[in-house]
């Protein structure tokens, strides 16, 4: 299994996608191949680092950089190939309960919920993972436009299993504004005050 470095280094992981996906092309196979290979090398355990390294690229890369990385993820979504992490159903005990992939936003705000009373993320660690994400993401109109819509059918989908309600509640508030105004500060704003407002008094 591959294994975390003690010092990992983020910088040289972010320039190595920014090359794969401007060298290969952002539309093309090769790119979408390229991340796939990346995120299925890490596996489930190590998915919240390739989620790190998309933080990198939206913190260092140039604006051309940023967009054909975002490209390359609509089209990895357009395939049925979004990266994703397989993180237990929400309402399945721990052992040999039923796992579900979920791509970088949907994964972020199951990991903000807080679930038999604490959550893996606190309010700001979400905002500054999934904001980066969503950030990434306004670097391509298209892009933005196509994944706000893809968090709106997982959030309208109560058969699938992996959100509960209130993520689900909470997310479709967080592609709405997103969709409306590309400012990834409020949309993740919108996501953490819908918690809020779904935990009982």
């Amino acid at each position: 299994m591959v294994e975390l470095l003690a010092q990992p280094r983020w910088a040289d992981a972010a320039q190595a996608l920014i090359s794969g996906c401007v060298d290969l092309g952002p539309r093309q196979e090769g790119a979408v191949a390229l991340m796939e290979a990346v995120c299925v090398g890490l596996g489930d355990q190590l998915y919240p680092a390739f989620l790190r390294v998309l933080t990198e690229v939206n913190q260092r890369g140039e604006y051309a950089a940023r967009a054909a990385v975002a490209q390359t993820l609509m089209q990895s979504l357009s395939q049925g190939r979004l990266p994703s992490g397989s993180r237990a159903a929400w309402g399945a005990v721990p052992s040999g309960a039923l796992r579900r992939s979920l791509g970088p936003i949907e994964y972020l705000c199951l990991a903000a919920w807080p679930q038999r009373g604490s959550a893996e993320l606190s309010p700001a660690q979400f905002q500054t993972l999934a904001g980066a994400v969503l950030e990434l993401m306004d670097c391509d109109p298209d892009a933005r436009s196509r994944y706000a819509d893809h968090l709106c059918a997982v959030a309208d989908d109560p058969l699938d299993g992996t959100l509960p309600r209130e993520v689900r509640a909470a997310l479709r508030a967080l592609a709405e504004r997103w969709r409306e105004h590309p400012d990834a500060s409020q949309a993740c704003a919108a996501f953490v005050n819908g918690l809020l407002r779904a935990r009982p008094a």
